[in-house]
């Protein structure tokens, strides 16, 4: 049972063994993990503006699948970990005008898993800059982060992605991976071949591109 939760006023709340859909309204919020804990969030927004900041309690795991629709975007998400944590964050992104998205992983203590993969697209007047930064304190032991990060271009605008490893301790595994690209015509003709129009292939491979990131 997934459970709704909409935050209009809060700006701190916790979250405990449970599966959420979760809607933000506010511009600055805290989420405090402990347990097993699903986050879904889907939503369509013309402008958005967020600084959300989300603590792991040692022992907690989290998936958060995020899911976003935007016009214009200025969004910052910092996580962190202390010990014994598990972390997925998911972030699928369609920018029809300028979306910045930073996204900072604080590794404060040992044993953690840390999965970091936003997709993103852009079409019409649609560009992305997405900030990836992985920051790990020193002395801290048996450590995994990975982020995965790719924009597809739909359009002609300029999109950047900057990763940042930021590493202090020799006892951490550390991989990241960064795309810009079109749509492969591969795909297109393939789809072509089946009868699919252009327009049709393309939807089809956009709706793929972002749902199969969740």
């Amino acid at each position: 049972m997934v459970n709704k939760i909409i935050v209009d006023k809060e700006n701190n709340i916790e979250v405990k063994d449970n599966a959420i859909e979760l809607t933000i309204n506010v511009e600055e919020l805290t989420i405090n993990v402990e347990g097993k804990v699903l986050i879904n969030e889907i939503r369509k927004l013309t402008n958005e503006t967020l600084n959300l900041n989300i603590n792991l309690k040692e022992g907690s795991s989290l998936i958060y699948n995020r899911f976003m629709i935007n016009n214009e975007a200025n969004i910052k998400i910092t996580t962190n970990q202390n010990n014994k944590s598990t972390l997925i964050f998911n972030y699928s992104i369609l920018a029809t005008d300028t979306s910045t998205i930073d996204f900072i992983s604080n590794i404060n203590g040992n044993d953690n898993i840390t999965e970091i993969n936003i997709k993103g697209i852009t079409e019409d007047k649609g560009k992305l800059k997405i900030t990836s930064t992985a920051d790990t304190k020193e002395k801290i032991i048996n450590n995994n982060l990975l982020e995965d990060i790719k924009i597809l271009l739909l359009n002609d605008e300029e999109s950047i992605i900057i990763p940042n490893l930021l590493v202090a301790s020799n006892e951490i595994e550390v991989n990241h991976a960064a795309t810009i690209s079109g749509i492969d015509q591969n795909y297109l003709f393939y789809l072509n071949s089946k009868g699919i129009s252009n327009e049709a292939a393309e939807k089809i491979i956009k709706n793929g591109y972002l749902i199969s990131n969740l």
